[in-house]
């Protein structure tokens, strides 16, 4: 929101134009809807403000005004402020380091509370054992999330999936949906994020390559179905 100020220029949208730039850093811009990913320079700046109250009564709030911009017209551009003290760049890039974590929040609360373990659908009788519920279904979403972030993400996607699988999960989906022998050595979590969403009925049909968190659930759900009845077998085998 554009609020009164009052510093020169008197909108906080217009301050950016009278602050000097205190350095820069590259954005990774997501893949979302028909926006392509891509690398967006980002220069940032920061001053002290005093918001004024909206409607003149009461003294001035201080705080401190960051912001995070590309320098194209429509390029990207942040006006984040805070209470806490910006001293320096540093100071500046850790705020919005902060500010950029929200994508992942947003992931994490889609993956817990309604595209993934749908933890606001829960109807338990008592408050103790929504309370339980809702602890396992987090662990649980913590797990899938990193699941497909890490097999969606540049940085991750070539690491091993045995960071997020057990040897006995990954081996399982493999025989399910290669229908070949079994690597010498676990497979990436790319590997392991598609194959988990195909076990959920992903097939891609929007072309944007990144499973969304109903069909992960599902696979996930069936992969650990196929984990208990691999188990029981186990135990029978042993046992006979």
């Amino acid at each position: 929101q554009n609020r009164r100020l009052e510093e020169a220029p008197g909108k906080l949208f217009e301050l950016p134009e009278v602050l000097a730039t205190a350095g820069s850093h590259t954005l990774n811009v997501m893949q979302k809807g028909g926006r392509v990913a891509r690398q967006a320079r980002m220069f940032i700046s920061y001053s002290e403000v005093s918001i004024k109250n909206p409607d003149n009564s009461g003294r001035a709030l201080p705080l401190t005004y960051v912001c995070c911009r590309e320098q194209a017209e429509d390029g990207a551009c942040w006006h984040l402020l805070t209470s806490e003290k910006v001293a320096c760049a540093a100071d500046a890039r850790r705020i919005v380091s902060h500010y950029e974590r929200r994508w992942l929040i947003e992931e994490y609360h889609k993956a817990w509370k309604s595209g993934g373990t749908c933890v606001e659908s829960l109807r338990m009788q008592t408050r103790d054992n929504l309370e339980r519920m809702v602890v396992i279904k987090a662990f649980i979403a913590v797990r899938v999330l990193g699941l497909r972030q890490g097999g969606i993400s540049e940085e991750t996607q070539n690491d091993s999936c045995e960071k997020i699988l057990t040897p006995t999960e990954w081996k399982l989906l493999w025989v399910k949906l290669e229908g070949k022998p079994l690597p010498s050595q676990a497979p990436t979590l790319k590997w392991a994020c598609l194959k988990l969403a195909k076990l959920g009925r992903w097939h891609d049909s929007k072309r944007t390559g990144r499973p969304g968190w109903v069909v992960m659930w599902d696979g996930w759900f069936r992969l650990q179905d196929m984990v208990e009845g691999y188990l029981v077998m186990k135990s029978l085998d042993q046992e006979i």
